[in-house]
Formats: C-alpha cells, sequence, structure tokens
C-alpha cells in the first residue's frame, strides 16, 4: 500500500514537473501584428536647436494651481504666442481651437476622412517649486539653461519635453511637403497637474459631442527605462491603463474636553484604530487583472528561468510570487490597489480632547478594483468602532480600462520605440500615477502612454522635484519617435 502511494505520488510529481516544464517553454510575448514602421521623411532638425527652444519654453512659468488659487494667465497666453512664432510651420498646416482660454487642440486634417484619426497628448502647465529649494538646483527652475548636454529646468520631462518634441517632429514634417492621409490630433491641456478638468476633460467631453473615436490616442507615462529590475537592461515599457485615484476621509466623533479627564476612548484613539483597519485590510495581489502578466510574457526572453517559470506557474507558484513582488514597494504596487494613510488633523493644542479628528488615507486603484468596492471594504473594516463616519473626500477616479497589447495600434507604438531604442524589448505596463490620458478612453479605441525617451532613475528623480532635466540626447530621440509614429502612422 505504501509502494503503491509513494508511486503514485512520484507520478503525479512527474506529471506537475512536465506541465510546468511545458507551460515554462509556452510562456512567451503574446503576438503583436508585424507593422513595420515607414521611414520618416528626410527632416532637417537640429537637435541643440531644439533645445534652446525648449529652454525658451521652460521659461514661461505655466504654473497650475489648485481650485480656489489665482490663476495667473500671462504665461500661457505668452507662452502661446511663442509657439506660433516657432513653429510656423506646424501652424499653417493645422487649424487651431482655444479650449476654456487655456488649452490648445489642434487638427491637421488627413486626405482620408474614412480614417479614424490619431491623437498626441501633452500639457502645458508644470508644477511650482517650492520656495526653499530654489537654491538647490544646479540651474535655475524656470532658466531653461542648456548646459552640459543636458536642458535644465521645471518641465523639462514633465511635460513641455514631450510638447515641443511632438511640435519639433510635426514642423519638421510640414517643412518637407508631408500630407497626411489619416487626420492627426493634437490636445494640449492646461492644468494637468491639478485634475486636468478645465483642459483635457473639455476636450475630450468636446470629441464626443462631435463624435469623433481616435484610432488611438498617445500621452505621457512611461518611457524607455535605462535598467528594468527584472532583466537589468533597458526597456520600453508601454502604458496601457493607469491606477485610478482616490481618497477616503475618515472622521471620529468623540466627547470634547480637558486633557487632564480622558474618557477610555478619545477622537484620536477612535480615528488611530480606524487607520489600522483600513490600512490592514487585506487587498487581492496577483498577476492577472492588469498588464503586469502581460509585462512579464513579453520579457520571458530575458527572464531568470526561475521568475519565468514561477509567472507561467502562477497556479502553483503564487505564494511565492505574491511573496517576492511584495517585498518590493514598486513591484507590489504593479499588483494591487495600494493604500497610504497621507493626513491626520486632531485638536489645536496639547491639552484639549478634539470632538472630532480626521484623517485621509490616499488610493491607488488596480484596474482590477472600483472605488465603489474599496468603499464598502473600507466601511466594513472599520464596524463597530463608535463614532466612526467613513467616505470618499472628493469624487474618485477609477483606473483606466486596460487598452490592447495586440493591436495594430499598439504594433505602431511599439515600433516607434524600436525605431529609437533597437535594442530593448517592449512590453505592456501599468502607469502608477494620473495623467490627462484618463478622460479620452471614451473617444479613442485605445489609449497609450509612452515617450520615445531614455531615462535613468536620476532623470525620474527630478520630476516634480530639484534639477528636473532632459538630455539632448534625449529630444533628439523623441523628435525621431514622434516623426516616425506621425509618418508611419497617417503617411
Amino acid at each position: 500500500m505504501i509502494r503503491w502511494f509513494l508511486g503514485l505520488v512520484f507520478v503525479a510529481a512527474l506529471a506537475t514537473a512536465g506541465v510546468v516544464a511545458l507551460r515554462t517553454f509556452q510562456f512567451t510575448p503574446a503576438p503583436v501584428p508585424h507593422t513595420a514602421i515607414a521611414a520618416a521623411p528626410d527632416l532637417k532638425v537640429d537637435p541643440q536647436a531644439a533645445a534652446e527652444r525648449l529652454g525658451e519654453a521652460i521659461r514661461f512659468q505655466t504654473i497650475s494651481v489648485q481650485p480656489g488659487e489665482t490663476w495667473n494667465a500671462a504665461p500661457f497666453s505668452a507662452q502661446r504666442a511663442w509657439l506660433e512664432r516657432a513653429y510656423p510651420a506646424f501652424h499653417a498646416v493645422t487649424s487651431r481651437e482655444i479650449i476654456n482660454n487655456e488649452s490648445m487642440f489642434f487638427t491637421w486634417a488627413g486626405s482620408d476622412t474614412t480614417l479614424a484619426p490619431i491623437l498626441i497628448l501633452a500639457h502645458l502647465d508644470v508644477v511650482p517649486v517650492e520656495s526653499w529649494s530654489k537654491d538647490d538646483w544646479t540651474n535655475g527652475p524656470f532658466s531653461g539653461a542648456v548646459k552640459d548636454g543636458y536642458v535644465w529646468g521645471r518641465g523639462s520631462i514633465d511635460d513641455k519635453g514631450s510638447l515641443i518634441a511632438i511640435l519639433e517632429a510635426a514642423n519638421a514634417l510640414a517643412v518637407s511637403g508631408f500630407k497626411p492621409k489619416r487626420t492627426i490630433l493634437f490636445a494640449f491641456g492646461h492644468d494637468e497637474e491639478v485634475s486636468g478638468a478645465q483642459g483635457a476633460q473639455s476636450i475630450a467631453k468636446l470629441l464626443q459631442e462631435r463624435g469623433l473615436k481616435a484610432w488611438f490616442a498617445i500621452d505621457e507615462g512611461q518611457a524607455i527605462i535605462a535598467a528594468h529590475p527584472m532583466t537589468g537592461g533597458p526597456v520600453s515599457l508601454i502604458g496601457i491603463a493607469e491606477k485610478g485615484y482616490a481618497t477616503l476621509r475618515i472622521t471620529a466623533t468623540a466627547r470634547a474636553g480637558h486633557s487632564s479627564t480622558p474618557d477610555k476612548d478619545t477622537a484620536v484613539t477612535l480615528l488611530s484604530e480606524a487607520i489600522l483597519r483600513v490600512h490592514r485590510m487585506p487587498i487581492e495581489m496577483r498577476l492577472e487583472g492588469g498588464p503586469a502578466l502581460g509585462m512579464i510574457r513579453a520579457l520571458a526572453p530575458q527572464l531568470p528561468v526561475a521568475l519565468r517559470a514561477a509567472a507561467a506557474n502562477e497556479w502553483l507558484f503564487s505564494p511565492l510570487i505574491n511573496q517576492r513582488l511584495g517585498a518590493d514597494p514598486l513591484a507590489a504596487a504593479m499588483l494591487r490597489t495600494t493604500v497610504a494613510p497621507t493626513m491626520v488633523e486632531g485638536g489645536p493644542k496639547d491639552n484639549i480632547l478634539p470632538g472630532r479628528a480626521t484623517a485621509r488615507i490616499n488610493f491607488r486603484l488596480h484596474p482590477r478594483d472600483s472605488a465603489a468596492s474599496i468603499l464598502a471594504r473600507a466601511q466594513e473594516a472599520v464596524k463597530g468602532i463608535p463614532g466612526i463616519a467613513v467616505e470618499w473626500d472628493q469624487p474618485p477616479h477609477d483606473a483606466s480600462p486596460v487598452s490592447s497589447s495586440t493591436s495594430d495600434s499598439f504594433a505602431l507604438v511599439a515600433a516607434m520605440a524600436r525605431a529609437v531604442a533597437p535594442d530593448a524589448p517592449v512590453a505592456p505596463s501599468l502607469v502608477m500615477a494620473g495623467t490627462d490620458s484618463r478622460y479620452y478612453s471614451g473617444v479613442a479605441q485605445d489609449v497609450y502612454r509612452f515617450a520615445p525617451a531614455l531615462f535613468t532613475v536620476e532623470d525620474i528623480g527630478g520630476v516634480h522635484g530639484k534639477n528636473e532635466r532632459l538630455s539632448v540626447d534625449n529630444l533628439s530621440r523623441m523628435i525621431k519617435g514622434y516623426a516616425h509614429l506621425m509618418a508611419a502612422g497617417a503617411g
């Protein structure tokens, strides 16, 4: 009996090993339509001159502000007038509409109106620079200095680098005599850094009212990263979805009074318990339901065999995957909704028991979850704690729909990436932050987030921080990439 049982176990182990080996062997990138990217016309673009123009754009301090704060429109109107002078050929072949006084929407009409247009996005605004940090910049935050092979200043990467590269490419195409068959639309919002409601959301609404449906939209959000944590080498990451954004407000109420005679529980202790329960509530973490599995599949040829086998056989190795990836905050954020308590408010003085205390907990919603389901779980988590109310602080944004990574449009964007980084594998990915692109899902068949630039960790560290800078080499890559995208996609 024992020998029979051991034999059965041995056969089962062999069968399992065979299944694991077979699935690992079959774990290859999903097929993508072969789209050869057409060679762009011989464009006359001087990267150094383009860098100087990016520097000029940076000197317009187009800082977006929160609702209720004073909006300074002068830099936006000045920048708009300068762009018209700097890119005359582009303005000559397009029609321009001004949306809500600041945003710009351009149409480069194609000869074949039966073809769905391409929609190219960027934003005009930048985040402010904290006054205490200005002296820490190697070059002034709004200097637009071109030094040591870089263009320095706020917005050089986020997002005036993309804006200028798009305009340089389109202007050069217009000068060359390029005439698109497919219409190209350009949407440049003015308030991306503070929600995009007046810019991108309004432009998307306009497109919807006109019954326009783009073939695809492309925005910022991902790029070619110099050293991917799974492969150690460069990878072109194309964002096919972005996480949602929601902030939960927890309010605790209790008897107010003097701190010398506290009750067993105060508003602060009740709030603390509620924060802990919400922070610790279990949230599913797995590869399915978002771009993570597609990314690993795309990188399979470059992955260590053990990781490749684990991903191909998640049914068996799920605990191991969760343990390994869950230990890294960035990897974990790709696989689940994140929970981050960020703000707490209580009494006005240390000897006062506040009658009310509040906390805010930020969620970045995975495509697998919805704001409604997370709110319901948070409300369930705090049940039994007296005096606790849980609600969204502001209307939440669910994660965007997941766009196709096997479509002709994805293949075109992938080909654009290969045009500037031929040795970097291309993989779909999830964008952690919010971009204007989230508003365009209803007016585009697919929405992608990718800029054809090669970024290091140091480069990314300057975004919204100090010493933001874009290399002249990257600006040149971006101009080439966008020109190829327009020529191949609309030519």
